[in-house]
This record gives structure tokens, C-alpha cells and sequence, in this order.
């Protein structure tokens, strides 16, 4: 039985062969009815709520999000997607970001483009405001340091903290790091990241 998932897996591993490989004209012509026929199929089913649109608790409605999401969303084909879970730094909890990127997110050469490490970020951290315990706000701030070049197929992990909660003002703090230094004395972090949330009244 095929999944919501597996078609955007799918989808996602379509989007690479595009991006990585050159096919001749009737190799085209081919795929492209192929795709037109999926797209009309998958088209007489039901319309999907968004995740706002659906009455939930909070968990629920979080869940919801971060399976739509455009940088974690397991079903949007365009994510990723970032692979979210808790952890602790310090003593105190944190979120961590799994994420491995291709070539479809590069900007400089062999690097992922800055961009989408601002929209990872902003991703995290935003999930990250549940840790106070209270309704999270919007991007008021998100300031990035690009510290080295972030590599392409390379497992990442992303971590994000709440630095401060000052009630209609939550400050985050994040960091990139190279999944394979995660444990280190020294990790390679790539990026780092500021940025102030807004509680709206």
C-alpha cells in the first residue's frame, strides 16, 4: 500500500534525476506523459486541509504542520525534508534538525545555498518556541553567520535553544553542525544563528 510518503520520496528522487542527469527527446516525451498522467490521477482526490484548517490540540496541530511544512514536511515534495526530534544541550532541552541536502540546494560550488540554510533555521527554531511551554510567535529577526561552507551530501545536524523568554519576545539561538563532528570536543559548525519570535496579542 503506497503512502503520502513514499509518493513525495518519489517526487523528491524525480526532482534529482532532472537536476543530475540529461535525457533525449523521446526519453522526455515519454516522462512528461507519465508525469502528466500521475498529476490527473492524484488530482480527483479530496482537497487536503492545511494544517490550520484542521481542529486539533496543540501536539496535534504541530504534528499537522511539520508533515506539510515546506523544510520538514514528510508529504511536501519540495522539503528536504528536516528530520526534527528533541535533545538536551547543557542540561537543558533543545531541538535537533537531521538533514542531508543535494545538489538540488546548492549555491557555490559543493556548497548548500544560504538561502536554504536561512529557511532551515527559521524552520527550527520556530518549532523550537514549544520548549517554553506557551504559544510561539512569528519571525520578528533571524540573523545568520556563515562560518564555513555547508557541503552537499553530508548529514547535518541542526540544534536550536531558547536563549530567553521575555513574553511577546522569545530569543533563539542555532547552530549547523557536521553530523560526523556532532560529538566532538571541537564540531565543525557551519553556520549560526540569532533570532527574535514574536507572540502577536
Amino acid at each position: 500500500m503506497a503512502s503520502d510518503d513514499a509518493l513525495a520520496d518519489e517526487l523528491r528522487s524525480l526532482a534529482r534525476t532532472l537536476h543530475e542527469t540529461v535525457a533525449d527527446d523521446e526519453r522526455r516525451v515519454a516522462a512528461l506523459d507519465l508525469l502528466r498522467e500521475a498529476n490527473a490521477l492524484l488530482a480527483t482526490g479530496e482537497r487536503r486541509l492545511r494544517w490550520y484548517e484542521v481542529e486539533t490540540d496543540g501536539d496535534g496541530r504541530r504534528a499537522r504542520t511539520r508533515e506539510l511544512s515546506a523544510f520538514s514536511g514528510t508529504i511536501n515534495a519540495v522539503a528536504p525534508p528536516m528530520r526534527i526530534e528533541q535533545g538536551e544541550r547543557n542540561g537543558s532541552a533543545c531541538l535537533l534538525g537531521h538533514v542531508r541536502l543535494s545538489r538540488l540546494r546548492e549555491g557555490p560550488p559543493d556548497g548548500v545555498h544560504g538561502g536554504v540554510m536561512a529557511g532551515l533555521f527559521d524552520e527550527l527554531m520556530g518549532a523550537a518556541q514549544s520548549l517554553t511551554g506557551r504559544p510561539g510567535g512569528v519571525t520578528g529577526r533571524l540573523t545568520i553567520r556563515y562560518r564555513d561552507l555547508t557541503p552537499l551530501d553530508t548529514d547535518l545536524v541542526f540544534r536550536c535553544w531558547v536563549e530567553r523568554d521575555r513574553g511577546m519576545r522569545v530569543e533563539m539561538r542555532a547552530e549547523c553542525v557536521r553530523a560526523d563532528t556532532f560529538d566532538n570536543d571541537a564540531p565543525v559548525r557551519t553556520a549560526e544563528a540569532e533570532a527574535i519570535f514574536v507572540r502577536r496579542r
